[in-house]
C-alpha cells in the first residue's frame, strides 16, 4: 500500500488532515499514552537528554493530532449507522518529514508515529479495520474507555491550534491514469489530482501570512446551526449525498465537522494563477437550501452573492460594461421568467460547465436538455448569439483564471470585513454574514468587484431563514415570506427575530454554542 492511492469518501478522512484542538481533556489521554510509550519502549541508553525531549514532544504533537482527528471524527454529525473513522497509515513510504519533497504524504516522523499508534492498541482504545494492500488506509475508531470519554463530552467547541502558514496555500496539478488496457480511441482520457511543493517565494509568503490572520480571526467566533437535533441529521443526509465543490479527498464532507473553520487556498493546474479559491470550510458543504440556518456567534445570518459573476467577470476583463440590472443567462428562450425560471439554474450550470471544459465544447446531460427543450447545438448556438463579444472566452477553459480572480475579490471582501471586526463565511462567490450587516457587506463586495476587476459586479441576498423555514427552497421561502410581511402581526413579530418556540429547548448546537461562550467569557 502506498499513500499515492486514492482515498474514497468512505473510508474517513486521513488524521493528518483534521485540525488539532485543545482541551484539558484532550492534553490527560494524550499523558496517558505518553505513559504507556514509556512503560512498553526498551531502553533509552545512549540517548541524549536533548534527543530524548525531542522525542517525546514529537509523540506528544501526533498523540494530540490523532485524539483530535478520533474525537472530530466521533462528534461529527453523520446520518450513517456506522461510526465516522480516521484513516491512518502504517507504512515508511506514507511518511516525510520534508514537505517540499514530498507534499503528499505524513509529515511526522514514522516512527514516532507508531509509537502513538502502537500505544492506542495497547490501551484498547481503537478499533482497527486493517487496510489491504492497493485498497485503501487502515481505518480506526475509538472504544473502550476513549469512546465513552467522548461521549461524556459530547460535541463542544473547542480551541485550535492553527495551521502553520506553510501549509495553507496548495498547489495542484492533474496527471493522466495511464490505462491498464487499450482505451477506445473516442473513450475521454482519465485524470487524478497530485499535490505539488508550493514554490517559496514573497508572493507565496504574503498570501500565506494573510490567510494565516484570517484562520487567527475565525477560530475566536463560533459557526453553528439554528436548527433542533432531527433536522441536524436531515442536513447530514443531504450532505452524504450532495455534489459540493471540492478539490481533493481532503476537502471532501460526508459528515458535518464544526471543527473545520481554518480555511486554505488550493490552485490548480501548478500554476498560481489559477484556482486559488478558499476551501475546508464546513459551511461551504452544505447544501444551499440549508444555508440560511447558520449562526454566526449564536445570530442568524444572510447570505449575499455576486450575481452572474462568472460572466460579469468575463465582460469585465474584456474592458466592457454591462447593465448592472441585467440578468445575463437570459438567453432569449420563450415565456422568460426572470431569475423564478427553473430554466435559469440550468443555463446557469452550462455556461459554467463551458467555461471549465478542457475542449470548450460541453454538452447537456438527457434531463437537462428535456428541461430546456434545446439540444446541445441549440443551446450553445443561443449562449453565443447573446454573448457574442466574449463567446471566444467561454470556451477557451477561462474557469481557473476567473476562479482565482474571484479569490482575490474574496480575500479583498473577508479582509476588509475583517478591518471592521466582522465575520464573513466565503463560499466562492457568496459570503454569509450576521443578519444587520447586510448593506455593508454588500457595499463592501461592490467595492471590492471595481478594485480588483475595475468593474462593478452586482450582488443580491435572499435573507435569513428560522428553523420553521427548514427545507423551504427559494421560491417557497420567498412566498412564506411574502405571506408573512402581509400579515397584520408582521409588525410584532419578523423572520429576522428569534424564534422564541426553540429559545428554552436543549440542542446540540446550544451546547456547542454555550461552550464557545464559556471560553470567550474566560478569554476576553
Amino acid at each position: 500500500m502506498t499513500i499515492s492511492k486514492e482515498l474514497s469518501a468512505k473510508d474517513g478522512l486521513r488524521f493528518d488532515w483534521y485540525v488539532l484542538l485543545k482541551a484539558d481533556f484532550m492534553d490527560d489521554l494524550v499523558n496517558e499514552i505518553l505513559d504507556q510509550i514509556e512503560q512498553t519502549q526498551t531502553s533509552t541508553r545512549g540517548i541524549s537528554k536533548e534527543k530524548a525531549k525531542c522525542k517525546k514532544q514529537q509523540q506528544r504533537v501526533i498523540a494530540q493530532h490523532l485524539l483530535s482527528a478520533l474525537y472530530s471524527a466521533y462528534s461529527a454529525i453523520s446520518n450513517k449507522k456506522t461510526p465516522t473513522r480516521v484513516s491512518v497509515v502504517k507504512k515508511y513510504n506514507g511518511f516525510s518529514e520534508d514537505k517540499t519533497k514530498f507534499p503528499n504524504r505524513i509529515h511526522y516522523s514514522c516512527r514516532y508515529f507508531m509509537d502513538v499508534y502502537g500505544a492506542l492498541e495497547q490501551l484498547k482504545w481503537i478499533n482497527v479495520d486493517e487496510g489491504k494492500v492497493g485498497k485503501g488506509y487502515t481505518r480506526i475508531y475509538a472504544k473502550n474507555r476513549l469512546k465513552v470519554t467522548f461521549e461524556k463530552v459530547g460535541l463542544r467547541w473547542l480551541p485550535q491550534v492553527l495551521k502553520a502558514s506553510v501549509d495553507l496555500i496548495v498547489l495542484r496539478d492533474k496527471v493522466e491514469i495511464k490505462p491498464t488496457t487499450p482505451r477506445h480511441t473516442k473513450a475521454p482520457k482519465k485524470y487524478k489530482k497530485i499535490t505539488l511543493a508550493t514554490p517559496d517565494t514573497p508572493e507565496v509568503a504574503a498570501m500565506a501570512d494573510s490567510l494565516y490572520s484570517i484562520n487567527q480571526f475565525l477560530t475566536g467566533h463560533c459557526f453553528a446551526l439554528n436548527v433542533p437535533d432531527k433536522d441536524l441529521y436531515e442536513i447530514a443526509k443531504a450532505l452524504a449525498g450532495s455534489k459540493e465543490d471540492v478539490d481533493s479527498e481532503e476537502e471532501k464532507h460526508t459528515s458535518i465537522d464544526f471543527s473545520r473553520v481554518q480555511l486554505r487556498r488550493i490552485f490548480s493546474q501548478n500554476s498560481l494563477t489559477k484556482g486559488g479559491r478558499f476551501y475546508n470550510g464546513w459551511w461551504q458543504a452544505i447544501p444551499s437550501i440549508y444555508r440560511q440556518h447558520i449562526t454566526i456567534d449564536g445570530y442568524k445570518t444572510s447570505e449575499v452573492d455576486y450575481s452572474n459573476m462568472s460572466l460579469r467577470l468575463v465582460y469585465g476583463l474584456a474592458g466592457i460594461d454591462l447593465d448592472p440590472n441585467r440578468d445575463l443567462y437570459n438567453i432569449g428562450l420563450d415565456n422568460w421568467k426572470g431569475k423564478d425560471d427553473p430554466r435559469r439554474q440550468v443555463i446557469k450550470q452550462y455556461i459554467n460547465a463551458l467555461m471549465n471544459h478542457y475542449t470548450g465544447n460541453y454538452k447537456l446531460k438527457a434531463h437537462q436538455r428535456k428541461a430546456l427543450g434545446l439540444s446541445n447545438d441549440e443551446i450553445k448556438a443561443l449562449v453565443k448569439t447573446h454573448h457574442a463579444p466574449i463567446f471566444d472566452k467561454l470556451t477557451s477553459s477561462i474557469g481557473s483564471d476567473l476562479q482565482f480572480l474571484d479569490s482575490q475579490i474574496a480575500e479583498l471582501v473577508i479582509k476588509n470585513m475583517m478591518k471592521d471586526d466582522i465575520v464573513v463565511l466565503p463560499i466562492h462567490d457568496s459570503f454569509i454574514v450576521r443578519t444587520g450587516y447586510e448593506s455593508w457587506l454588500k457595499k463592501v463586495m461592490e467595492a471590492a468587484s471595481k478594485e480588483i476587476l475595475g468593474a462593478l459586479v452586482p450582488v443580491e441576498s435572499d435573507g435569513s431563514r428560522l428553523p420553521k423555514h427548514f427545507g423551504l427552497d427559494k421560491e417557497q421561502f420567498k412566498k412564506e415570506l411574502k405571506a408573512h410581511n402581509e400579515s397584520p402581526i408582521s409588525g410584532i413579530v419578523k423572520p429576522n427575530e428569534l424564534d422564541f418556540e426553540t429559545i428554552f429547548n436543549k440542542t446540540l448546537m446550544k451546547d456547542y454554542q454555550r461552550h464557545w461562550g464559556l471560553w470567550k467569557a474566560k478569554n476576553s
